[in-house]
């Protein structure tokens, strides 16, 4: 089991965590099953208990994985323009790719800061400093009930 971590330890040694390709290690960490031991928090829809995002922590960095969604026409069209879904979704309209939010970066940016977790059900703006206040002294691997919006 210790060789199979020996990536995220020199990962984490040698450089600065910040910096990371937070897309590279999320997929690295479920690749090799190790998510769920520095997960913090799921959050899941009300509806259905659709998965939508997971908040964990490597080293001192909190980071939340959000799956990819689709927005109802109407939302999407409100939301963005069609240069910026041709470019940034993955059909060229309305599947938008998930993404792994630095959580600590984006509470330095003001209280307001936050992301958007979204699936067919429900979609809710999650405020980073808030976040962080609630899973500041979760302890990897030992994550809390979900967080159902």
């Amino acid at each position: 089991m210790a060789g199979e971590t020996n990536w995220l330890t020199t990962l984490i040694e040698q450089t600065e965590v910040d910096k990371v390709d937070r897309e590279l290690l999320h997929s690295r960490l479920v690749e090799q099953g190790l998510l769920s031991r520095v997960t913090l928090v799921k959050v899941q829809c009300r509806a259905r208990r659709c998965q939508i995002a997971t908040v964990f922590r490597v080293g001192p960095v909190t980071m939340c994985a959000v799956r990819d969604y689709k927005y109802s026409p109407g939302l999407n069209a409100q939301r963005s323009v069609p240069r910026a879904r041709e470019k940034n979704t993955l059909d060229g309209d309305h599947h938008w790719p998930g993404h792994v939010y630095d959580v600590n970066e984006l509470a330095h940016w003001g209280v307001e800061a936050g992301f958007d977790v979204v699936c067919r059900h429900a979609q809710q703006t999650i405020n980073a400093a808030e976040l962080l206040g609630i899973v500041q002294s979760v302890e990897p691997g030992k994550p809390l009930p979900p967080i159902v919006i």
